[in-house]
């Protein structure tokens, strides 16, 4: 097979990703910006499609939208990523929460519930991995916004509960397994001691089960009704794979090897890994879900792999576990400008871009590196309206 000149920057699997995106295009065609739930890529949004949208749909696709845009040379669909998040962050409450489901038509919130995981998780993750890649201060602002809203009203004890978004009073005192991404999520921005500490909360749950069920009673300390399952989900392990390239600790590659052993031990069929329909029995289900292959195995792999040049930095095996941590605190604040490169082809892999955000893992002027990780410890103008200006 013969290449396209540029490849991968042209060809035919960009050409496919545009045309993906403008199939998606008509779900923003609605008056705040917000998209709708679902379209049909043949027809578009059906007439009678609900307007009620979780959080996670309107926010998680400044990314790829932003990535397309990039590289096509098309600020459209960054545009409509943007419009959509702009439209998001009008909603918050007087305490600064987003519930978990709002009709992007009235704009009013359906569901009231804030929190980290389930319909609002990747909405905060993109946020900061946005800001990241795009060098973008006004995702980062955003972010920060919410992150004290959240520290402030929805933390207990290093877990992270949901509350209501008006009032900030309990509503499910639960951890739910897609919330294990947080502690990779703060590691990126320099929070390693409360990363840290709710890292060894969720930790102390996959001990106690051999994976992570899907809602986990905090107060009972045990699972939740019909919520037991552990569909090979990958959000712990990435936790894992940003705080050991932060800390340099071995207890996150020990992590590792737990999962990599309960999966093998409990999950492995002829034909595939099953997704756990009870971690307290280890019952299996028959399906194996998507994101095991393309997440799951994907952070193990570069987890137990620090010197793979998807790390960002350097060729090929530069570095080595056995050294340890790498170093790093986020330097762009609000309010200081720098002037990034581009985001253009070929693209940078996603962790060399830290190194310009501020994650700068080879800065040896800070070292996070502590002997006991979970010991106690006592965190703007529109520069953006085009999308292709540099910060």
């Amino acid at each position: 097979m013969e290449l396209e000149p540029g490849w991968p920057c042209s060809g035919p699997l960009l050409r496919m990703a545009e045309d993906a995106a403008r199939k998606l295009l008509p779900a923003f065609q609605t008056p705040s910006g917000m998209p709708y739930g679902t379209v049909n890529l043949l027809s578009g949004v059906s007439p009678t499609e609900t307007p009620v949208t979780c959080t996670a749909g309107v926010g998680t696709f400044i990314l790829e939208f932003a990535t397309l845009s990039r590289l096509t040379g098309d600020a459209t669909f960054e545009k409509a990523a943007r419009q959509a998040l702009r439209a998001l962050w009008k909603t918050r409450s007087d305490i600064g929460l987003v519930g978990n489901h709002i009709n992007i038509l009235s704009l009013k919130w359906v569901a009231q519930d804030a929190g980290i995981g389930a319909g609002v998780d990747s909405y905060f993750e993109y946020l900061v991995k946005g800001a990241i890649m795009l060098q973008d201060e006004e995702l980062l602002n955003m972010f920060l916004e919410y992150d004290r809203a959240i520290q402030n009203y929805t933390r207990f004890e290093d877990w992270y509960l949901w509350v209501q978004m008006h009032r900030g009073t309990v509503s499910m005192p639960v951890f739910q397994s897609l919330e294990a991404f947080w502690p990779g999520l703060q590691s990126l921005l320099g929070n390693l001691d409360s990363a840290v500490r709710t890292f060894q909360n969720y930790y102390s749950v996959w001990r106690q089960f051999g994976g992570l069920p899907e809602f986990y009673s905090i107060p009972q300390g045990y699972t939740v009704d019909k919520r037991e399952g552990y569909p090979l989900r990958p959000e712990l392990i990435e936790s894992a794979m940003y705080l050991f390239r932060a800390t340099g600790d071995h207890t996150y590659l020990q992590l590792g090897l737990d999962a990599l052993e309960s999966i093998e031990k409990i999950t492995r069929t002829p034909c595939g890994y099953a997704s756990v329909k009870d971690v307290r029995d280890h019952a299996l289900d028959n399906r194996m879900e998507s994101f095991f292959l393309a997440e799951t195995i994907k952070y193990l792999y570069l987890l137990f792999d620090p010197a793979h040049f998807l790390h960002g930095g350097g060729a090929e095996g530069d570095g080595s576990w056995e050294a340890g941590g790498e170093d790093g605190h986020i330097a762009l604040k609000p309010g200081e400008k720098k002037t990034p490169p581009a985001l253009s082809c070929p693209v940078q892999p996603f962790s060399a871009r830290l190194a310009v955000l501020g994650q700068v893992f080879t800065d040896n002027t800070w070292r996070c590196r502590r002997s006991d990780p979970f010991r106690p410890v006592q965190t703007s103008s529109d520069p953006f309206s085009d999308p292709f200006r540099p910060v």
